[in-house]
């Protein structure tokens, strides 16, 4: 069977790219960012996150989108023209439940503090604390936050968290909160990891009460930086609710220069690299061979929003 004309936008992650046109038997374009409109003419599929109104073509039936959100795709339009949308979940959870990790463990183990010392050529142990038998409070209890628990629990861990329908959790976590009960995963853990997503119900759900209700706890967040606000950490940091804080998202980003957190001496930052992975492009065809599968009649679709 013919492949269709599959259009791989040209900003893309680098491994995606490649993974793509490792496929020899899939017509894969990766125009230049100037030949973009041109190549969508006659093309079936579109691998992209990124989304213009000029992208709709004729031609056009399926999206795979790259990222997991897809609050960027005109979802009614793409419905009301019988093209289909798919996401990439799935394609995240080893290396940002790994990143979460490695922020979490700057922070327990004084790494963060060590690194700021040794800049200033100054030694000074400074003694950590461990993560076995502690209390790991994960909002977000999806994809990415089960394999967050699920590494938790294999170090010791009791894990508790969030999903917008406890009574239909199946995981590794011993107690799961809906959204609405946040401040209880604060009040009973010793750490609480954010992978929660950018939409009006997140939106500054973390508090400044959730985090006042830790004592000398610490505070990741991979998810979106919307989840928090920054004056609300600086305050919990300043008061001692929050011993550390470890922080990959912000809101906004880039990250302003003028922001205490750059050189707040409790913070571990990176930025906004928790999903990436060289690994990233072979898990995202998994889920595009899928779907082509599917679109032709052959199994299921992986992710479907429309």
């Amino acid at each position: 069977m013919t492949s269709p004309r599959i259009v791989v936008h040209p900003r893309h992650p680098r491994s995606v790219g490649e993974a793509f046109l490792a496929e020899e038997d899939l017509d894969v374009v990766i125009p230049d960012a100037d030949d973009l409109i041109e190549a969508l003419v006659g093309a079936e599929i579109l691998v992209s996150f990124l989304w213009e109104d000029r992208y709709l073509t004729d031609s056009l039936r399926w999206i795979q989108s790259v990222s997991v959100g897809v609050d960027q795709f005109p979802v009614a339009d793409l419905e009301a023209s019988g093209v289909a949308l798919t996401s990439a979940r799935g394609c995240h959870g080893p290396q940002v439940s790994e990143h979460a990790f490695a922020l979490l463990l700057a922070l327990t183990r004084g790494v963060g503090r060590s690194m700021r010392n040794a800049e200033a050529h100054i030694w000074k142990p400074i003694p950590g604390t461990e993560l076995g038998g502690s209390t790991l409070g994960v909002l977000g209890l999806g994809t990415i936050g089960e394999e967050i628990a699920r590494k938790a629990v294999a170090w010791g861990m009791t894990v508790v968290g969030t999903k917008s329908r406890p009574d239909e959790y199946d995981g590794v976590a011993s107690a799961v909160f809906a959204p609405d009960a946040t401040i209880e995963v604060f009040r009973v853990s010793d750490a609480v990891i954010s992978v929660l997503p950018d939409t009006p119900a997140t939106r500054g759900i973390v508090t400044d009460e959730c985090l006042g209700a830790m004592d000398g706890g610490w505070f990741v967040n991979v998810g979106r930086g919307t989840a928090v606000s920054e004056q609300d950490l600086l305050d919990a940091l300043a008061s001692g609710a929050l011993a550390g804080a470890g922080l990959d998202v912000f809101d906004p980003e880039p990250l302003p220069a003028t922001s205490p957190l750059w050189s707040h001496p409790r913070v571990v930052m990176t930025s906004h690299t928790a999903g990436l992975s060289p690994h990233y492009g072979s898990r995202l065809v998994a889920i595009f061979r899928a779907n082509l599968a599917a679109s032709n009649g052959h199994g299921e679709w992986v992710n479907r929003i429309v």
